[in-house]
């Protein structure tokens, strides 16, 4: 799978007339979250791992 993410990718909360800058985490800590996944001990299973900014509205 290849998937590529530009500044050109529409966003709804955009389309609303919010910036784009305010729908997204800083790169750095998506990235520290995805390190942190795979580095827990044998035993420890994260199955499923959402990771969206504090002003997302669209989850619980």
């Amino acid at each position: 799978m290849r998937l590529v993410l530009t500044s050109e990718h529409a966003s709804p909360l955009a389309a609303a007339g919010r910036p784009p800058a305010a729908d997204v985490n800083p790169p750095e800590d998506v990235a520290a979250t995805v390190v942190f996944a795979p580095g827990r001990p044998v035993g420890c299973e994260i199955r499923e791992l959402v990771v969206c900014p504090a002003t997302e509205t669209s989850w619980p």
